[in-house]
């Protein structure tokens, strides 16, 4: 039997949680909302950049709309390319392989983000990061 809804429907507009609409960025916590899931649009242009090694205390979900990128996850690669949906529950590290633009969609199931960057080549751990 389905959970029942602890909210009552809410549409949001782009203009609301878009920090930048070209490319489109932004996140969304579902806390304000009494939802256990984080949105984050996540978007470059630039080939090889994108999140450095870092891990969540929950699941992450991320749905590929444009482009290719390769995740390292734990000490794996894989390269994922538009609709692709690739689940990552340890630390991971994503680049945009190019050519052109990478363009994602970020599912957190978490009601909040929260983000530990982890250290690289004798680094210290950061504190965690809380959007």
């Amino acid at each position: 039997m389905p959970k029942p809804s602890r909210i009552e429907p809410v549409l949001i507009q782009p203009e609301e949680w878009l920090k930048s609409s070209n490319p489109p960025l932004g996140s969304q916590e579902g806390r304000h909302f009494g939802v256990d899931c984080v949105v984050i649009r996540y978007s470059t242009g630039v080939i090889g950049e994108g999140p450095n090694l870092h891990v969540h205390p929950y699941d992450e979900i991320f749905h590929i709309l444009e482009g290719r990128a390769q995740f390292t996850v734990g000490d794996q690669q894989f390269e994922a390319t538009a609709g692709s949906l690739f689940f990552a529950n340890v630390p991971h590290a994503y680049k945009n392989l190019g050519p052109g633009r990478l363009d994602s969609v970020d599912f957190h199931l978490s009601p909040e983000w929260i983000q530990y960057d982890l250290p690289r080549g004798g680094e210290s751990l950061s504190a965690p990061v809380l959007s």
